[in-house]
């Protein structure tokens, strides 16, 4: 399966986010959860797929655009949690999994328990109509 999983915290109620409130968060505009928790966003360093997907199909940038943006929001000083760039899946849900404001994208072959699976656009990973899904050839 090439879906693109995104997970949170399990202490997290929410259950299904769609594309632009997953853009909203990724570029530092939706800062609180429902709860009021503070979000934390999570991304895999360069080259990964997930980043990829993340890039391409919600934030719709390339990789140094998105280092640009945040760039000028932290000379801005304007609010807003830059994401936090780990190597791996597994820190990806390690970190989700400590901490109950997190979010992160991760390939659903890579999920365990330790993390909530969200619905996107209200389709789950796998699904014919999911709309996270990394390309055959990367």
């Amino acid at each position: 399966d090439n879906s693109i999983a995104v997970i949170v915290n399990p202490r997290n109620s929410i259950e299904s986010i769609s594309l632009a409130e997953l853009r909203n968060i990724f570029l530092g505009t939706q800062q609180f959860w429902k709860d009021g928790t503070q979000i934390v966003p999570i991304v895999r360093a360069h080259s990964a797929r997930e980043r990829d997907v993340l890039l391409r199909r919600v934030l719709h940038m390339s990789d140094l655009q998105f280092q640009q943006y945040w760039r000028k929001r932290r000379v801005a000083h304007k609010a807003g949690h830059e994401p936090i760039a780990v190597v791996s899946n597994g820190m990806q849900m390690q970190t989700v999994a400590l901490g109950s404001g997190g979010i992160a994208l991760v390939g659903a072959s890579d999920l365990n328990s330790s993390v909530k699976v969200l619905k996107v656009g209200g389709r789950r990973p796998g699904s014919a109509a999911y709309p996270l899904k990394s390309s055959a050839f990367h």
